[in-house]
């Protein structure tokens, strides 16, 4: 099992939480799935997964009266072997943006306060379908990325006391040993290679072959590009596909500024410039601005904008 920091979060939010359901957002692959099943399994007698991408049908237990005496009634039916026990129960509905109206039944869930449940989605920004109501005030979100280098070191086998005894230089602000440095530097560079997607990484502990994890991310990859075929309009699409594909150019470049040029020869920021505000609200990109001083707030000190890739 990959250890993932959010983990501590979740267990965090189960101790201190008060009538607030969690919505774990973040892009696909990133491990949201994986990590909500393991946390249930160590805290809850009592698991119930709702799959609104895979069984549609269940879309059908959020119709009607949102009352959670109507939802677990309705919900039953559709799985008998479903358990609701107070205190001891956890909902999870993962992709949670295929049903709008299981977003606003988290407020009624949220004030009943005898289950505790999570939801999950990817591409939240974008592809809301029906949500009458959202639950303010009755859900907490945390936003799920993929795993950062100490994730990785702790996934190819470092404990904590070589990165602890690592740490201790930055703490203490020495210079890191060049022994020490050569070694870290090693795995920083085949981090970088394998990037931090669970299913890639995993690929890369099982098989050491850089031609596999490439598959493996190509994989992913494929999967983004069916996202943005689905849920972009018909006019956004081929512009948000350009956008996507063109970030690997773009970050090969000396000058790492975002130019439309290289989506698209005369390419200009009026016509490309909602399709990576798109490609940021579905996930799939974070916005990097260079700022002229180093100085809190960031924003204020913007400059021009910079864009990486998940």
């Amino acid at each position: 099992m990959l250890k993932r920091k959010i983990m501590d979060a979740l267990v965090e939010w189960k101790k201190k939480k008060n009538q607030e359901c969690l919505l774990i957002k973040g892009a696909r692959q990133v491990g949201k799935t994986f990590i909500i099943r393991e946390f249930a399994k160590q805290n809850y007698d009592n698991f119930i997964e709702l799959n609104f991408f895979i069984e549609p049908k269940h879309r059908g237990i959020f119709s009607g009266s949102l009352t959670m005496d109507e939802i677990t009634k309705r919900l039953t039916l559709q799985i008998p072997t479903a358990k609701f026990v107070a205190g001891k129960t956890l909902l999870f509905m993962d992709e949670i943006q295929e049903c709008g109206e299981a977003r606003t039944a988290l407020k009624s869930i949220a004030e009943d306060n005898r289950f505790d449940c999570i939801a999950s989605g990817s591409m939240l920004g974008v592809a809301y379908k029906h949500t009458s109501s959202i639950p303010v005030g009755f859900e907490k979100q945390i936003e799920m990325h993929s795993m950062d280098f100490e994730e990785f070191l702790w996934a190819i086998g470092f404990g904590e006391s070589p990165i602890g005894y690592l740490k201790e230089y930055f703490d203490k602000k020495e210079k890191v040993p060049t022994s020490v440095n050569d070694s870290y530097m090693e795995k920083l560079r085949e981090y970088a290679t394998v990037g931090g997607m669970p299913a890639v990484v995993n690929k890369y502990i099982e098989t050491k072959n850089f031609g596999e994890v490439h598959a493996e991310q190509e994989k992913i990859v494929a999967s983004y590009l069916d996202d943005i075929a689905k849920y972009a309009s018909a006019s956004e699409k081929p512009k948000a596909r350009a956008c996507y594909l063109s970030i690997p150019m773009q970050l090969a470049k000396e000058n790492k500024k975002f130019q439309f040029s290289v989506v698209e020869k005369g390419g200009t920021a009026r016509k490309f410039d909602s399709s990576l505000e798109w490609l940021r609200d579905a996930g799939l990109i974070k916005f990097c601005h260079n700022v002229e001083t180093p100085t809190f707030p960031l924003p204020a000190y913007n400059q021009t904008g910079y864009y990486y890739g998940q």
